[in-house]
């Protein structure tokens, strides 16, 4: 049953521009107080006042979320003035500009992928979750890709980066689900941003996937209106969400939309 979040806390991370700065719009439009994180304070100032045109609190916060002790600040911040957070939003990302295999990437670049795409992400789970924890409630919604599982060599580090995403979300979510509090990996599948424009893979494209359902989506999370699919890696540019839900409290097979070893047979010792 879909619960009423107007009130309560989101925090989006980079949230000054594409579709962070949507689904900021969109849980405000909710009714969310939201606190904005990015790299960028005139871009989360933008987000801001038109998060404010909907009577809500608005929070902006210039964090790099590869920063640790930046981010721990920054909760203890928000915390310390709100109470809780319902809903983080780890959607900060980057993605191989220069689309070289590793072998011929630039090293520095294809590690600040990971740390911006992974270590940011795990920055903001680990210093939001004891307060979540705590209170025996919280969602998390980490956007995801589906280069983590259909694989490019274009894309060596994003698509890393996103796959070891999924093992972390993976690893917190049965323990999670024990205090109260679910995860969600969701891939918006390929929205038209300024990252997206610059992917080869989207030259040619005429056809992008809408961001109001990955906006939608995460206001279902927000309300609790998916968690029973918690753990669970889900696309919406092709999931009908509400058909996984019903499958879910039927029962969905051990390890489904999860990142898993796939067995060469019954007789393999790994299955």
């Amino acid at each position: 049953m879909a619960v009423d979040v107007s009130g309560r806390l989101a925090v989006v991370s980079g949230a000054g521009r594409g579709i962070g700065r949507h689904l900021a719009l969109g849980l405000a439009g909710a009714g969310m107080n939201v606190a904005l994180l990015g790299r960028r304070p005139a871009g989360l100032d933008d987000t801001a006042r038109e998060c404010a045109r909907f009577g809500v609190e608005t929070f902006t916060y210039p964090v790099d979320v590869r920063r640790s002790a930046a981010v721990r600040a920054f909760v203890d911040e928000v915390v310390g003035k709100q109470g809780a957070v319902d809903l983080l939003v780890n959607n900060a990302g980057i993605a191989d500009h220069d689309e070289s295999p590793p072998w011929e990437a630039d090293a520095d670049r294809w590690w600040e992928v990971l740390e911006t795409n992974l270590r940011g992400s795990f920055n903001l789970c680990r210093f939001v979750l004891p307060a979540m924890i705590g209170a025996g409630a919280g969602r998390i919604v980490n956007i995801n890709s589906n280069v983590a599982t259909k694989r490019d060599i274009r894309y060596s580090a994003y698509g890393t980066s996103k796959a070891a995403l999924l093992a972390l979300s993976d690893t917190l979510a049965g323990p999670l689900r024990a205090h109260g509090v679910s995860i969600f990996d969701i891939s918006p599948g390929m929205i038209r941003t300024e990252m997206s424009e610059r992917m080869t893979a989207c030259l040619e494209r005429n056809q992008w996937v809408s961001v109001e359902l990955i906006v939608e989506a995460v206001v279902r999370v927000a309300r609790g209106e998916l968690d029973p699919i918690s753990g669970r890696y889900l696309h919406v540019g092709v999931d009908d969400l509400t058909e996984l839900v019903a499958r879910a409290r039927v029962g969905l097979p051990e390890g489904a939309r999860t990142l898993r070893l796939l067995p060469h047979g019954a007789d393999d010792p790994l299955a």
